[in-house]
């Protein structure tokens, strides 16, 4: 912690945002987490930044007064530096300061103009705290974990899902039988890609159409209840104009490509398809532009926003697949999105996070699984997730039937504490796949969370003192 009795007269605008004393109010204060890294004294790129993304501006003007300073502007009361020009730094904003419930007011505030500012040469939102009076006025998640569970009729096991592939490119009837295959084998969720909506070579009404009927033979044929979500990301008016027509066919689910559908726009989609008694699956797609590298918001900032927007299911990364991410820092997403409240962990730079009754969300692990990944995965999520692998099933030497099928026995291995040894004797399924891309053994993942929550205050302190460069040493 810095003294802070040498900096009473570094201003910005001439107005001091730094207040070492300020206790931030849990009902009322948002509160920004940031590693900051700039041409001048840490000291004063915070104040820039917190002024710049409140009530201040450059220079000294004559229009404010110590109304709205004392009421509106952003406070900073902590830094911690690294050095004489970087430092992680801890802004509070009081509620008044915002349009209520105008996400898009708060984020323009928030995380606005201060990526911009010349004098900073790194700037990384870590994570945010909802006050409790902002969560009250969202609705959150309709649905929820046991919401989605009980659409399926499980209980307590992992779904399977699975995207069809290839990502573009294929026919409605062809889609549609891949869809079948994947459904019989043993899949519980079928879902369209991030870039496929309304191409010409597969029109959205046709192929939810066919996706009609191929639940309804599932159900016929295996007796059991299945999911699908069609993307419907578009322009606000055609994204309705879809909720309309799955409420009008009677189907339960729908896609959101989150990030880039944008916050104006999400909330009242998805309050829209709730109404309807539609839930709603969240892809990530476009987040990791600005959560990886020296500038933007790390996931956990949207983690939280679409659970407070009321995402039904949400992709939050594997641990073990294609997607960045150490294992410990995705169980905490996925805490993040599950659990009633969150206990601050500093050693992965994330804050505490009380969701006040909010319903959770169930999350998805997505991007480059096998079947070999599952137990590794269960390790990290618990049983409360949806496991979805695209080319983990499709990819299957014998097809997206078997694939699906290997799946399907891998998960039920776990859950039956039985080897995967034991499992493919009896599984040529299963088998095939191990042989094609191998097996991860769960002991491993689950050593090096415990290591890391082992020593999570040796790691808080060295990520603290070296740096964000530390962090993502550790964290990926």
């Amino acid at each position: 912690m810095i003294s802070y009795a040498l900096v009473y007269a570094m201003v910005y605008g001439g107005y001091s945002y730094l207040d070492p004393e300020y206790i931030p109010d849990e009902r009322r204060d948002f509160i920004a987490l940031h590693w900051l890294r700039c041409t001048k004294d840490v000291e004063k790129c915070a104040e820039g930044v917190a002024a710049e993304s409140s009530v201040g501006t450059w220079t000294d003007i004559k229009t404010i007064n110590e109304k709205v300073l004392k009421l509106y502007r952003a406070r900073v009361f902590r830094i911690k530096k690294v050095s004489c020009n970087s430092a992680y730094i801890w802004i509070a904003y009081p509620m008044e300061h915002f349009d209520a419930k105008n996400i898009v007011q708060i984020l323009a505030s928030i995380k606005g103009n201060i990526f911009g500012m010349g004098e900073l040469l790194e700037l990384k939102m870590l994570d945010v705290y909802l006050p409790k009076d902002f969560i009250s006025e969202f609705k959150g998640p309709k649905f929820g974990v046991q919401g989605i569970r009980a659409m399926v009729g499980s209980e307590k096991r992992p779904h399977i899902g699975t995207i069809v592939k290839p990502k573009v490119g294929l026919s409605a009837d062809e889609w549609a039988q891949v869809a079948m295959d994947a459904y019989t084998g043993g899949v519980d969720f079928v879902k369209d890609d991030e870039n496929l909506v309304d191409q010409d070579f597969c029109k959205w009404t046709d192929r939810v159409d066919k996706m009609m009927d191929v639940i309804s033979k599932v159900e016929d044929i295996c007796g059991r209840r299945v999911l699908y979500a069609p993307n419907i990301s578009d322009t606000y008016t055609r994204m309705i104009e879809r909720l309309d027509y799955l409420e009008k066919i009677g189907h339960n689910m729908a896609m959101l490509d989150m990030y880039v559908v944008g916050h104006g726009a999400a909330p009242e989609v998805i309050e829209y398809a709730h109404e309807r008694g539609i839930a709603i699956h969240a892809h990530r797609a476009g987040y990791a532009a600005e959560a990886r590298g020296k500038f933007g918001c790390d996931f956990q900032v949207y983690a939280k926003l679409w659970r407070l927007y009321g995402v039904d299911q949400l992709h939050v990364g594997t641990g073990v697949g294609k997607m960045e991410g150490n294992p410990a820092l995705i169980r905490r997403y996925a805490e993040i999105v599950r659990e009633k409240s969150v206990e601050e962990k500093m050693h992965m730079l994330s804050l505490a996070q009380n969701w006040d009754g909010l319903k959770n969300v169930m999350p998805v692990a997505s991007g480059g699984l096998n079947p070999g990944l599952v137990p590794s995965v269960m390790a990290i999520f618990g049983r409360d997730v949806v496991i979805q692998a695209g080319g983990g099933i499709h990819g299957h030497p014998d097809g997206t039937k078997a694939g699906a099928k290997a799946m399907r026995d891998a998960v039920e291995a776990v859950i039956n504490g039985e080897g995967f040894t034991e499992t493919m004797s009896r599984s040529n399924e299963l088998r095939k796949a191990i042989e094609k891309w191998g097996y991860l053994k769960p002991h491993e993942v689950v050593a090096q969370m415990e290591f890391i929550e082992k020593n999570a205050e040796i790691i808080a302190g060295i990520i603290l003192s070296k740096g964000y460069d530390a962090f993502t040493a550790i964290f990926g």
